[in-house]
């Protein structure tokens, strides 16, 4: 499942995580803005089709992943845009997991979580 982990002041890593369990949908008032900004920016580009801010745990750990739906699957350039998105909202120390889910999780992460963006 391509995975790209968005760390503090480097490029998005491509990363393989073998299981994701989706627990809910992660929302507050930073939480928001970035969906405002990343809404504008995806009608925009036109190439994502839904997005989810999600938390999940990987390997028994808690995060938060921005799951995208998108035309034509994992997209580096497409993380690095929204990476630079990101840090214009949260500090240098946080950084922002981006998830291109197969049909089959996507089927699972709507049970938990609703789309903040629908093309």
């Amino acid at each position: 499942m391509p995975w790209f982990k968005r760390t503090p002041s480097k490029h998005p890593q491509e990363i393989q995580v073998p299981r994701v369990q989706f627990v809910g949908e992660q929302d507050g008032p930073s939480e928001q803005l970035l969906k405002a900004r990343l809404s504008e920016f995806f009608k925009r580009d036109r190439s994502v089709l839904a997005a989810y801010l999600a938390q999940v745990e990987i390997g028994g750990q808690m995060s938060v992943a921005l799951c995208l739906k998108t035309q034509f699957g994992p997209d580096r350039g497409l993380a690095e845009k929204i990476g630079a998105i990101f840090k214009t909202i949260f500090n240098a120390q946080v950084h922002l997991d981006i998830m291109f889910p197969s049909a089959t999780q996507e089927a699972e992460l709507i049970k938990m979580c609703r789309p903040f963006f629908l093309a």
